[in-house]
């Protein structure tokens, strides 16, 4: 594996260096005097930096793409009071080379394992050919690709790579574990549409490192690929219940639970109703916390989120209190050896039984 070197945010004001980069931007543009020179933006997860290639504009930019990761050398100079790299020397690094989360934000979760505990829940399926509709899905490898990297959102939650397994998953468990406290629910509704409800975002989204929507996610939208995905595998599967793919497609199109916040319909039987609930808690949570947690310290609000229509506050902590029981025993023993006066005893005894006459 290459040696990472600097990251962006470290780099010194001048000097050669040498260091692993996303290209996030790569141009050929015209040089003042003719000829062409090679624009770059360089980055990782600490930040970016321009970079020109001034010589062999074209046989450089044919050595890697948008998107890859790279191995640089060049001299920082300051341009207009900001650091610029000119570059030396440039190549693209293989898959092994690199850490990914060294160049973007990623799911803290390991995606394998993540997806080894979807197919588990998918398991659960009691359906037959509901849980075969499900790991059709799921063990196309175009789809399980796309999914171990895709983000569960662009800007508001799961933000990062692998974000939306991770949502789909953690749906999954909530699934489980509201069943439990409602029996009549049904799992089988649930798994299949933590599953679902946004599958078209790998679609949507696509795999970039850049977080980026793809051509036809601006143009479609996760919802409409969605279905796609799901009619695709439906028609796939012969004698497939016309009325279990109504309840899906509704599950799909219902999931963002009001029609101003982009649902198709409203939720219509209960465990549409409740995912939806779900999907927001799961949703709302994970960029609640990262907001808290990205907030400066010793800030006791957070900036204002649109999104949210409010600032969040990052909560007065609560110290654990000690309990009578949990006293060390040589405290005990002093205290239920202090003498307590007759009256006084009377008079507690009595309140207390007052109180617990009140309770």
């Amino acid at each position: 594996m290459a040696e990472k070197g600097f990251f962006i945010e470290a780099l010194p004001q001048t000097g050669v260096v040498t260091f692993l980069a996303l290209v996030r931007e790569k141009e050929i543009r015209m040089k003042r005097n003719g000829g062409f020179y090679l624009h770059l933006v360089l980055a990782d997860r600490t930040g970016e930096l321009e970079a020109r290639a001034w010589d062999q504009a074209e046989s450089t930019a044919a050595i890697f793409d948008r998107d890859d990761i790279v191995k640089v050398r060049g001299t920082i100079e300051l341009y207009n009071e900001r650091r610029q790299l000119i570059v030396q020397r440039i190549r693209r690094c293989e898959e092994g080379e690199f850490v990914e989360a060294d160049f973007c934000a990623c799911s803290e979760r390991n995606p394998e394992e993540m997806f080894a505990e979807l197919l588990e829940y998918v398991e659960k399926v009691a359906n037959e050919p509901l849980r075969g509709l499900l790991l059709s899905i799921l063990n196309d490898p175009a789809i399980a690709v796309r999914l171990k990297v895709a983000p569960g959102a662009m800007r508001i939650h799961h933000c990062y790579r692998g974000g939306l397994l991770e949502h789909i998953v953690g749906l999954c468990g909530l699934a489980d574990q509201v069943v439990h406290h409602y029996p009549r629910l049904n799992l089988d509704w649930l798994i299949s549409a933590a599953v679902l409800h946004d599958i078209g975002k790998i679609e949507e989204l696509g795999t970039s490192r850049r977080l980026a929507y793809t051509t036809r996610g601006e143009l479609v939208g996760h919802v409409a690929l969605g279905l796609e995905i799901l009619d695709q595998h439906v028609a796939g599967l012969d004698g497939f219940p016309v009325g279990i793919k109504g309840m899906l497609q509704h599950i799909v199109v219902s999931h963002h639970g009001e029609m101003e916040k982009g649902a198709l319909r409203q939720p219509a039987f209960p465990e549409a109703l409740v995912f939806h609930y779900l999907d927001e808690i799961d949703a709302r949570l994970e960029q609640a916390w990262r907001l808290i947690d990205q907030a400066p310290a010793g800030e006791e609000w957070t900036a204002y989120i649109p999104s949210l229509d409010r600032s969040l506050y990052r909560q007065y902590p609560l110290e654990a209190e000690e309990h009578f029981d949990e006293l060390p025993r040589g405290v005990e023993t002093v205290i239920s050896e202090t003498p307590v006066p007759a009256s006084a005893g009377s008079h507690k005894n009595s309140d207390h039984h007052r109180a617990g006459r009140q309770s």
